[in-house]
């Protein structure tokens, strides 16, 4: 089980947004144990976070549709379980192809067993409820002088900002080119607090988790980075954003008429 270079925790949806609390909510037992065995047969990572801080990544070792259960993969001598198991409430998040899957976790039970791959593991009742994020807003953005932009802390030079031109937007995050000749982070690694500037008036922070890595053949590294932590109001911010750029590009391919 690793854990974010800095302390970041998931978004949660807000239970007096209808889209959020209704439309993204997923209560049949059914298709909730359908979509956690497919997090645990292609062994997806996921982020357990507490409302503390305290962010580290497990996957699904087990999933116990008979008897109810979730069993997480975690090392026995993690340093950050015992504050993890005391934790009064538990989020797990994570992202089966484009979509976000949240759900919390009561009744966290540490197990020990020489059976087990690492020696423990995670037990906790299976969710009642998962919410789900879907990336329907995605879009490709082609640079120009008004391109969105993203600000991180500088890796290398304290004090400075490293600036990156963001090539995919959508709710669930941003694709960026991280430039040549330095050191990209590691998937599963995170920013805790990075500006993303849509245009000159419209920019908000939110915290980052490396989701994928891939080298691009001109140089340089493709990253995937999703919200791990974001506001309402910079969502709508987005939304908003994402809503007017599909509106102008389906003006762009309107045929004029005769």
């Amino acid at each position: 089980m690793s854990r974010f270079n800095s302390p970041i925790h998931p978004a949660s949806p807000d239970a007096s947004d209808p889209e959020a609390s209704g439309d993204f909510r997923i209560q049949g037992s059914a298709e909730v144990l359908v979509l956690l065995q497919a997090l645990q047969e292609q062994q997806i990572p996921i982020t357990l976070s507490t409302p503390a801080g305290l962010s580290v990544q497990s996957c699904l070792s087990a999933v116990d549709a008979q008897f109810g259960a979730l069993g997480f993969d975690v090392h026995p001598d993690d340093p950050l379980l015992p504050e993890l198991l005391s934790a009064e409430e538990v989020t797990a998040v994570a992202y089966l192809d484009q979509i976000k899957l949240q759900f919390e976790l009561e009744g966290l039970l540490l197990l020990n067993s020489k059976a087990l791959a690492h020696g423990a593991v995670l037990r906790s009742p299976m969710p009642s409820r998962l919410y789900r994020f879907q990336r329907r807003q995605a879009f490709r953005v082609r640079p120009s002088t008004r391109t969105p932009q993203l600000r991180l802390p500088h890796p290398q030079e304290a004090g400075q900002t490293l600036q990156l031109r963001i090539l995919d937007l959508s709710l669930g995050g941003v694709a960026v080119l991280w430039p040549a000749g330095l050191e990209a982070p590691e998937a599963g690694s995170g920013f805790v607090s990075a500006q993303v500037e849509l245009d000159r008036d419209t920019r908000f922070e939110a915290g980052l988790r490396v989701q994928n890595i891939r080298p691009e053949a001109e140089g340089g590294v493709l990253l995937g980075l999703n919200f791990a932590r974001i506001d309402n109001e910079a969502e709508r911010l987005l939304q908003r954003y994402i809503d007017q750029v599909q509106k102008l590009g389906r003006l762009l391919r309107k045929k004029p008429t005769p």
